[in-house]
């Protein structure tokens, strides 16, 4: 619903129309806002309850009164004082007659009597049922009744400040308790009471229910709650917590699965798994039990991709977000294998549901420590975004909250992990901006490095969080950062909801007091407290000496005191015991010992191949080895292998020497053997190597060219090369731009830069050595072209790309008919474009256009050109057109399709300029709109027509298209006609 006030005599449109104010004229406080219009001074304020709310206009003297209200449905004038608006049954109570409306796009403009005298105050009372207008009248009669605005603002003040005095906080810090009770407040906002006032609610299959508990709820979205929100509630507001699993057990009752909404992973069962472990059973655990087994034990199951994850043990990567839904599955398995063992004793299940949890390691690649996308086989090494959802590799490698102590043998033991996860996060590699890092800090608890979680949490809780308007490190998700930050501030979190045990961290205040539902009162001090001294020098509870990372719910709800004694010094002998079992499903580290090794050759030339070989032997669980090679005492290669629990395991590294003589090869802790390198018999035709050459793929005129090559010795000696940098132009004229006197010794490497200036458009050539790379120098946008393919040029499974760039596109297709000029796009048949760097290194301006054929299949999203989930163009149920660049969280611009878009041809073109996105249709602009910030346009996923790579079972696109185009650069509204104009006669 959209309600404004409306300065009378103004062009007003909806969408369009606004109203200046200033911040410092603004007022925020729980339920309540209050905001002054400096045009002519109207005020507007809101009051919120449970289930209504006031707005309250204050219209000066001699200023006609007059508000829109639009997006409520079809809305019905009921009388001068009453309006109904179908969606949502809303209901609104206005406090004057209206003595004139309006028919506006959207709404009604209402008119009211104004004043020459004095301010004229016009109040709304509102509400909204899932059930009927009675509904939503009752609730106002109820909540509001007869009382004024002040009053009712007073009462809901009154009852946030219960709601938040739950936590009592004794602290010099007026920021960071702002920033707290902030906190506090979002994470009671949603799930939302869905229930009227009698207790009546529609449920999930359009019929009438009376809720079960107090009130019945409704906005779940357990992807993001799962991990603290629901936790917090568990402990500070158990009751809302029971009444949550009460409704999410009706939604199972009215359509036969528990709620998932939109995003991966069946979470409602954690949810319901952690509530029930920590005491809150108002339910029937036998119901819970089902409703849990069929999300993810019983078919058929709301997720797709459920039955493939169970044949294979992942989900491969044909279908979307397969890493993401691998790890997430299994840990839903291994949180419903704990009700099954602590609550239902159901033995099968929870070996079945134990053996799944662990499914996560199917999608680990040893060599490169990370949870990879993976096939059969073959695994995507590079996946940029694809394969994971809001994330990537990094961030998925380490979602595996039930089982941290697993984690750290696959990625090499405490010391490594611990080094590898500091510095990503250090570097910005990974950062604290999105649910899926909040367990991230606790991680290093379980590697033995408590000083680190502390570190880490006192970082994010005083750089991350401020008490100011984006004082959120991202977005709230629906209170997920601030229940978080809320845990983070206590000193303890829930690292793996579904165990009933939490992570110690290190809390921010002198004294906070928790007044729990049962009457208890759990005190946490933490002495010597300040900014400095973020390190735990020891801990109490309850006056005894308590030496463990982790504590379980039932100590912490039975009342008491922890006490933390606080210390600038990170190196503290707290705590003894360092190794928190409880919060992994393994218990046991991995124990890698190497048993011997060997060399393949006892004498080779310089850069002549040789083999390493190594056998080892792991007398714990499963874990990882990084293997390190020294040659003369100094690392020279590693690599890392996987070893299976109580197995031996033999593997080799590839290794190129270069000095001659003899060198020492060694691995710790065993003897060193040696190796001769000795020069070859006749000198070597090419002495050096040029490993790697790059340019900038594209330039505008007379601006300058960067190149970049690393240039190696493959000798034995010391030598002083003089590499050739030749520069063909587009008339294929060879021009010699730089000779280099590199001074090298045996196997050194050096990367050399230059830069030039290039006067002379087109395709051109820059070599050296055995190394081209081709770039194009452009002069109007229409010269920045990347990529354009004709699918008349069709041949065998390959697209020509004209541009001069060679990004041939490769047909994916089950069809055997390659033969035709329009391909049939579909459920089997796509095109995709290899990464090359034209296509991947960009920089803020972008152009990409298409012919489509639409077939009329188009529910939902529909991908049609793709590059990754950053550049896209797709439709939504053939009704809109949407274009964004940059990724989507930047904002977008879309249009709506006209009636003939399905089976006619159509061009469509998307332009990113800077921050604003543009839409032609039919070389017609179509749609423009500015986004947030330039964002650089670089991007290693490939272009995919047809479809997205990071959605390949999804967003399918059906129909034709042809003349696919990418420019470099920000095609103009003339230049996209004429294309059209040019091209229209073929379609």
């Amino acid at each position: 619903m959209f309600i404004l006030p409306v300065e009378k005599g103004k062009n007003f449109e909806p969408g369009k129309y606004n109203r200046p104010f200033s911040h410092t004229q603004e007022l925020a406080t729980p339920g309540y806002y209050k905001v002054v219009f400096t045009d002519n001074y109207t005020i507007a304020e809101a009051a919120a309850s449970t289930r209504t709310g006031i707005l309250k206009f204050t219209f000066p003297a001699k200023i006609t009164p007059q508000i829109y209200i639009g997006e409520a449905g079809d809305l019905t004038l009921k009388s001068k004082r009453l309006i109904y608006g179908s969606s949502g049954n809303t209901t609104i109570n206005l406090s004057s007659n209206i003595i004139e409306s309006d028919i506006v796009k959207g709404g009604y403009l209402l008119s009211f009597e104004k004043s020459d005298t004095a301010a004229q105050i016009i109040t709304l009372k509102i509400s909204s049922s899932s059930v009927s207008f009675k509904g939503a009248q009752q609730n106002i009669d109820q909540e509001i009744g007869q009382l004024d605005f002040e009053t009712f603002r007073e009462r809901t003040a009154k009852e946030w400040d219960t709601q938040l005095a739950t936590v009592e906080i004794k602290n010099p810090s007026v920021e960071n308790k702002k920033v707290f009770y902030t906190a506090l407040y979002h994470s009671l906002l949603i799930p939302w009471v869905f229930s009227d006032a009698d207790g009546k609610y529609k449920g999930a299959d359009g019929k009438i229910y009376h809720t079960k508990g107090k009130n019945q709820y409704s906005g779940f979205s357990p992807w993001d709650t799962f991990r603290s929100l629901h936790p917090l509630l568990t402990l500070l507001y158990p009751e809302k917590q029971n009444d949550v699993i009460l409704s999410m057990l009706d939604v199972y009752e009215q359509t036969g699965y528990l709620p998932t909404e939109t995003m991966t992973g069946n979470h409602a069962v954690p949810i319901i798994v952690d509530a029930y472990l920590k005491g809150i059973t108002g339910y029937n655990r036998n119901l819970a039990y089902t409703a849990m087994r069929k999300s993810i034990l019983e078919g058929p199951f709301a997720k797709n991709d459920m039955e493939v994850y169970h044949q294979l043990g992942y989900v491969p990567f044909s279908r979307s977000e397969s890493v993401t839904r691998t790890v997430e599955y299994a840990y839903d398995d291994w949180a419903l294998s704990q009700f099954a063992k602590l609550v239902m004793k159901d033995q099968p299940d929870q070996q079945l549901l134990e053996k799944r949890g662990l499914n996560y390691r199917n999608l680990f690649h040893p060599s490169d420590l990370f949870m990879l996308p993976r096939q059969g086989h073959a695994y995507k090494l590079n996946p940029g975004m694809t394969g994971y959802k809001e994330g990537n590799k990094w961030t998925y490698t380490y979602f595996i909250p039930h089982n941290a102590k697993d984690l750290i043998n696959l990625l090499g033991g405490a010391e490594a992990f611990s080094n590898r996860l500091d510095s990503a996060m250090t570097h910005n590699v990974i950062l604290y901006d999105n649910e899926t890092v909040l367990h991230l800090p606790y991680l290093f608890n379980a590697a033995g490095h408590p000083a680190l979680t502390q570190q880490w949490l006192r970082n994010i809780m005083l750089n991350r969080f401020s008490a100011t308007p984006g004082g959120l490190p991202g977005n709230d998700d629906l209170g997920s950062m601030s229940s978080a930050y809320i845990f983070n501030a206590l000193g303890f979190f829930p690292i793996s909801p579904g165990n009933p045990n939490y992570a110690i961290g290190a809390p921010l205040f002198e004294s906070v007091t928790l007044h729990l539902a049962n009457k208890k009162k759990l005190k946490i001090y933490a002495q010597q407290q300040s900014s400095t001294n973020k390190y735990v020098q020891s801990l109490a509870f309850n006056k005894q000496i308590y030496n463990q990372l982790d504590i379980p719910h039932e100590l912490l709800v039975k009342g008491g005191r922890l006490d933390f004694v606080m210390s600038s010094i990170a190196t503290q002998t707290w705590p003894t015991n360092r190794n928190p079992v409880s919060l992994s499903f393994t218990k046991k580290d991995a124990n890698i010992k190497i048993l011997k090794y060997s060399i393949s050759k006892k004498q080779v030339n310089p850069n002549e191949p040789f083999q390493v070989h190594f056998t080892l032997k792991n007398e714990g669980s499963l874990g990882t080895k990084k293997v390190i090679i020294y040659a003369n005492g100094k690392p020279w290669l590693s690599k890392s292998s996987l070893v299976a629990p109580g197995t031996t395991l033999t593997d080799s590294i590839s290794g190129h020497l270069y000095a001659l003589g003899t060198i020492k090869i060694s691995i710790n802790p065993l003897a060193n053997t040696t190796i001769k390198v000795i020069a070859p018999k006749k000198p070597v035709a090419q002495p050096f190597q040029i490993v790697e050459l790059t340019a900038k793929p594209i330039i505008k005129l007379n601006t300058e060219q960067e190149i970049s090559y690393r240039i190696k010795n493959v000798t034995g000696k010391v030598q002083t090369f003089k590499p050739q940098v030749i520069l063909n132009d587009s008339s294929n004229k060879e021009t010699l731009l730089y000779t280099d006197r590199v001074y090298l010794l045996p196997g050194q490497q050096k990367i050399i830069n230059h830069r030039f200036s290039v006067n002379r458009t087109g395709l051109q050539t820059i070599r050296t050595g055995n190394r081209q790379s081709i770039f194009k120098v452009y002069e109007t946008p229409l010269t920045a072209l990347l990529l354009d393919l004709n699918f008349n040029k069709l041949h065998g499974n390959q697209v020509p790309d004209a541009s001069g760039f060679n990004n041939n596109a490769l047909l994916i297709s089950e069809s055997k008919d390659t033969k035709k000029h329009f391909i049939d796009l579909g459920d089997s048949t796509y095109l995709e474009i290899p990464n090359a760097p034209s296509l991947d290194q960009m920089e803020n301006n972008l152009t990409i256009m298409a012919w489509v054929y639409p077939a009329g299949e188009g529910k939902g999203l529909t991908d049609i050109l793709t590059k990754g989930d950053s550049h896209v163009i797709q439709t939504t149920d053939n009704k809109t057109l949407t274009f964004f660049a940059g990724g989507w969280g930047r904002g977008d611009c879309t249009i709506k399709l006209p009636a003939d878009w399905e089976r006619k041809w159509h061009h469509i073109a998307g332009v990113c300029e800077g921050d604003v996105l543009t839409i032609y249709l039919d070389g017609k602009l179509a749609g423009s709109a500015k986004v947030d910030g330039i964002a650089n346009l670089s991007n290693t996923s490939q272009w995919q027509i047809g479809r997205n790579e990071e959605f390949p079972s999804e967003r399918i696109f059906h129909g034709k298209m042809d003349q696919v185009k990418v420019y470099g650069q920000p095609l103009l509204a003339k230049d996209i006609e004429a294309l059209f104009e040019r091209e229209k006669r073929s379609y």
